[in-house]
């Protein structure tokens, strides 16, 4: 779903560049592209992570993607980082690519190199600041929270994780198997 100011920012824009409309549309194209990647790596992670998806929202300068409730705050972390590593995964390869060709004598595949490329590594690394609304005020809490999980599914009685193994037999007739002390659930 699409905010109708998306479109009214659009038609500001390419009503002040009468001169190149065509080059001007493919960049507002390539922008949204880089909004809905990002909005798009959201949802699937929270889809894979077992959240319902809703939607995505697209407005001038952000977008929004609707889904339920995270299991945990670890799956919640990682629905954040998701965007970003969805744009990383398109820019980095494009900005690779100019730094080891140079750019084309094609303006209008230059232009998609640098948004898709240069703008959209640089709007997913101030996303990544960790104020809110931006996702960084939650993607950063994936340490706190690994740390914190690691911590509780490490503490034992003695106050470190055991890793002694022994032996158990099935039966007298049967063949040895290694049982752990270690937590099943890891």
């Amino acid at each position: 779903m699409c905010s109708w100011t998306v479109f009214l920012v659009a038609a500001v824009i390419l009503a002040g560049v009468l001169r190149r409309p065509g080059l001007t549309l493919l960049g507002l194209a390539a922008y949204w592209g880089v909004l809905l990647i990002h909005e798009t790596g959201h949802l699937i992670a929270a889809q894979r992570l077992g959240c319902t998806v809703f939607s995505i929202e697209l407005y001038p300068i952000f977008g929004i993607a609707r889904f339920g409730t995270p299991w945990s705050r670890i799956d919640h972390c990682k629905i954040a980082w998701a965007g970003v590593v969805a744009q990383a995964a398109i820019a980095i390869p494009i900005v690779l690519w100019v730094a080891a060709f140079g750019y084309t004598r094609f303006e209008a595949v230059n232009m998609l190199f640098v948004i898709l490329g240069f703008f959209s590594l640089g709007t997913a690394a101030f996303n990544l600041l960790p104020t809110r609304p931006l996702d960084g005020a939650t993607a950063w809490g994936i340490f706190p929270a690994l740390w914190a999980q690691r911590r509780r599914r490490d503490s034992t009685p003695g106050g470190h994780r055991s890793a002694i193994a022994y032996w158990q037999p099935r039966s007298p007739d049967a063949s040895p198997r290694i049982k752990s002390s270690l937590p099943a659930n890891r």
